[in-house]
């Protein structure tokens, strides 16, 4: 950049104020005269800077070191990962920077009196945090740590500070179901709107729990009557807040085989990332958009996806399909079983490199087809997967052009649009 710092530079401070990470650097930034000190080789150096307070400095710097969790959940998905996936999946982390940076879940059991202050002084809102059970002893269990605190008191602490916070339960039957799950949307929804949103997941089992306590599956029964509850549950909230506030996971319904409420039910969709409507939201963007779309694209599609999404993008793509003239047009959809984590674990951004593989070669797809990887798949800003495969290597694998391709549906059709237009594709290098 024109101020001289370049990759491997020690960032020190900003009009005096020592930065300690990148969120620092964020709240610093916003000044229209800077005064930056920064180390070059062991050289110090200070630049000043006039600029428009919206205006960033352009700086990018490495994430802070990730705080490690202090609980051991029987649920937790480190502990369920299989060897040979990549290093950072094996990270407990617990980290309100995460949280307030990507949307990281966190417990709030590690919080000194220091980032209390800091969260509170920097607004570092919204933050997503893993409730689970307001009941202390049950909470406790749940965690498996005796030491963890009370959480309602640091909720209100927060929310009083207008800290937004976005709040989970992780539902397993008899432990913080039933009353326990009453007691605590009922405890969540006297401090709305501080917490803005409560979202109930089910627990998510992997093969691999060798040498931990057994949990109980949810069934396809049990789904069903956890939707009566929280539908009960919503209504109830709507009544008393005019928001719908606690939300169930996309998953629910799947499990159930439950179709989905229209959008509207979940209100401004404040935990998407959390996998809370976005199916619904992929319809709806689907139908809209899918109409855009003029021609065919060059080659046939093959759309990867989960075992729990799949049917209802044959269902959305049916129509398309039937459009097309030739075999060699349209899309086919590819169910992937997931071997790697289990068949229980049926959701697309949790595919392994090797799985896809499988699922190809044992298809009879169209000769020339485009295989399309969902970028949920991916690390963010890599072609890596869950596995440490890349799509270079299942390009290669499997002899097939392979892509990487939005998740969403809006972004998913504009491509189709452009690669209809322009009549090419870019195919994964090998």
């Amino acid at each position: 950049m024109e101020a001289g710092i370049e990759v491997g530079d020690r960032l020190v401070s900003i009009n005096g104020f020592v930065l300690r990470d990148l969120i620092d650097l964020e709240f610093c930034q916003s000044d229209s005269e800077i005064v930056l000190e920064y180390r070059s080789q062991g050289q110090r150096h200070l630049v000043e800077i006039e600029k428009d307070p919206d205006t960033s400095l352009g700086i990018v710097v490495d994430p802070p070191p990730i705080r490690r969790c202090p609980n051991d959940c029987a649920f937790c998905f480190v502990d369920q990962m299989p060897e040979g996936a990549r290093k950072s999946l094996y990270i407990r982390d617990e980290d309100y920077r995460y949280s307030f940076l990507y949307g990281n879940f966190i417990t709030l059991t590690n919080l000194s009196e220091k980032d209390f202050l800091r969260i509170l002084e920097q607004r570092l809102s919204p933050l997503y945090i893993s409730v689970h059970a307001t009941p202390l002893d049950i909470r406790r269990k749940i965690l498996k740590n005796e030491k963890a605190p009370d959480i309602l008191p640091l909720l209100r602490r927060l929310s009083d500070g207008g800290i937004t916070l976005h709040t989970q339960i992780v539902l397993t039957p008899g432990i913080n179901d039933g009353e326990v799950l009453e007691r605590t949307w009922s405890d969540l929804l006297e401090l709305y709107p501080g917490v803005g949103s409560l979202a109930v997941v089910p627990v998510g089992l992997t093969a691999h729990r060798e040498g931990l306590p057994d949990l109980p599956m949810i069934d396809k029964i049990y789904a069903s009557e956890m939707l009566k509850v929280l539908s009960s549950l919503q209504k109830a909230s709507m009544e008393k807040i005019g928001d719908p506030f606690i939300f169930p996971a996309d998953e629910w319904y799947v499990l159930s085989r439950r179709s989905f409420p229209s959008l509207s039910r979940y209100g401004s969709l404040p935990q998407l990332g959390n996998g809370v409507g976005l199916v619904p939201l992929f319809q709806r963007q689907w139908k809209k958009g899918i109409r855009t779309i003029q021609h065919p694209p060059p080659d046939r599609l093959v759309l990867v996806t989960g075992m729990a999404f799949s049917p209802y993008l044959q269902e959305l793509t049916s129509p398309f399909v039937q459009s097309c003239k030739t075999e060699n047009e349209g899309l086919t959809v590819l169910p992937v079983v997931n071997r790697y984590l289990g068949p229980s674990v049926t959701v697309a951004g949790l595919l392994s490199s090797r799985d896809i593989i499988a699922a190809v070669q044992a298809s009879r797809l169209p000769e020339g087809s485009c295989l399309c990887i969902p970028d949920i798949c991916l690390r963010e800003g890599t072609d890596i997967l869950i596995d440490d495969g890349s799509i270079a290597e299942i390009a290669r694998r499997t002899g097939m052009k392979t892509v990487a391709v939005p998740s969403s549906a809006r972004e998913f059709v504009h491509w189709m649009r452009e690669i209809s237009g322009e009549g090419t594709l870019k195919e994964a290098s090998a």
